[in-house]
């Protein structure tokens, strides 16, 4: 069913965004992900004695 306020390629553009949606929060957990990971990489090899202590909110979110 066509009219003027829903026409007939409306429904695709809704599938579109929320695919865009999907993807774009995936691979903004992906790039925040990598950077928390190089800095505690980075971390380990600068100060290694704060590596624990670090990784304790990590673990405590699981909880």
């Amino acid at each position: 069913m066509t009219t003027e306020l829903c026409p007939v390629y409306a429904p695709f553009f809704g599938v579109i965004g929320c695919a865009v949606a999907i993807i774009f929060t995936s691979f903004g957990a992906a790039y925040g992900t990598a950077k928390s990971g190089v800095g505690i990489a980075s971390m380990g090899v600068f100060h290694p004695e704060l590596v624990v202590k670090n990784t304790i909110p990590g673990k405590l979110k699981f909880y």
